[in-house]
């Protein structure tokens, strides 16, 4: 059995699971990331959120824009972007859950009971940035798991930046999302993640077990400016033919 989907739902589930509900004080926040998967080069993504507002960055790419109303995707290399309405991503979102195999991706989420995950600190240390962390290796009644590395000095972590993402994405009809958004169950799952022993720690590095990574390489505080949520100058705005305006 392929076992992807379901360590996918666990990753998506981690970041809104063990985090407690304060882990912002601040909302102008931009973290960085470097991700790596099985037998791939790594690859950089920078994760931005701020108020109505947020961001997320694919190496020089491709970055995506979210406000309260709209999705914009800038496409760098080619130097042009383009621009959905709350109607027109409900429109994607129906047609990315009819594509094969979102149905059996979204009840892998669905299912998914954290109840049934257990932890354990292992005693290895290392650095990431400045900050020294230790390891916590998880793992569910399937065999799935890994590696979570958790500072107890750093302010902020990987959970505390994608849970705001993902509570953002909950107001729009996210074709990110397809459908219903877990963020709703947050606290639920925070009491099992409490209960099963999840120490307490930011999270900075997190591994599965079959040697996929994502590794936090620094954050800065905003404000942001305008200029940064928009396409840059010269880039050109395209429509999608399936969604004329």
């Amino acid at each position: 059995m392929d076992r992807r989907p379901r360590f996918s739902a666990i990753v998506l589930l981690a970041a809104l699971t063990f985090v407690p509900a304060t882990a912002l004080a601040q909302d102008d926040v931009s973290m960085s990331f470097t991700a790596q998967g099985v037998g791939e080069q790594p690859n950089s993504m920078t994760v931005t959120v701020s108020g109505e507002m947020a961001r997320f960055d694919i190496g020089e790419q491709m970055s995506m824009v979210w406000s309260a109303d709209w999705w914009r995707m800038i496409q760098h290399a080619n130097r042009m972007y383009m621009e959905f309405d709350k109607a027109m991503m409900e429109r994607i979102r129906q047609m990315t859950g009819n594509m094969p195999g979102a149905a059996d991706a979204q009840a892998e989420i669905e299912d998914f009971d954290p109840a049934n995950m257990t932890f354990e600190r292992t005693g290895a240390t290392d650095t990431v940035m400045e900050y020294e962390v230790f390891e916590v290796a998880f793992s569910d009644d399937e065999g799935n798991g890994g590696s979570m590395w958790l500072s107890e000095a750093a302010e902020l972590g990987m959970f505390e930046i994608w849970t705001k993402m993902m509570t953002h994405l909950e107001s729009l009809a996210g074709p990110m999302m397809g459908g219903g958004n877990p963020a709703g169950n947050l606290q639920q799952y925070m009491q099992y993640a409490r209960a099963q022993g999840m120490p307490d720690g930011k999270v900075l590095r997190m591994t599965t077990e079959e040697g996929a990574s994502f590794e936090v390489t620094g954050w800065e505080w905003g404000p942001f400016g305008d200029d940064f949520w928009n396409a840059p100058d010269g880039y050109e705005k395209q429509t999608m033919p399936a969604f004329p305006r």
